[in-house]
């Protein structure tokens, strides 16, 4: 079920995990921090057929042409909201390969520090 927008005028798209409870807190600190909401956030599920294959991890669509993966997701998605998450670009200066076997060492481990299995966003952007 998608997620009712307050703000049809989104100009990126985050899909995410809605069975983990660190990927739902980071979508509500997302949604706090994105103030003029141009981030429409979706659990993954709602993934067109064509990016089914990754269902571990997020994905961050810049104007319906540029997808972006792991680590490069979370950094696009908060240089999108602007003002100081801007400063997240200078995480480009870790080589990929090292930030993405970060993100992926998290994400394995995720539930396991993480107890609870389902999404505590609210059903509306506000």
């Amino acid at each position: 079920m998608p997620i009712p927008l307050v703000n049809n005028n989104h100009k990126y798209t985050l899909y995410y995990d809605a069975h983990c409870l660190l990927c739902s807190k980071a979508m509500q600190f997302i949604r706090k921090i994105d103030s003029q909401r141009r981030i429409l956030i979706l659990p993954n599920t709602q993934l067109p057929a064509n990016y089914s294959f990754v269902k571990e991890t997020v994905v961050f669509v810049a104007d319906n042409r540029s997808v972006y993966y792991f680590s490069t997701a979370v950094i696009q998605c908060l240089s999108a909201i602007g003002g100081v998450y801007k400063f997240a670009l200078i995480a480009y200066c870790i080589p990929k390969f090292m930030r993405d076997a970060l993100y992926k060492l998290v994400a394995r481990n995720r539930k396991r520090f993480f107890k609870y299995s389902t999404c505590s966003l609210p059903l509306k952007n506000k």
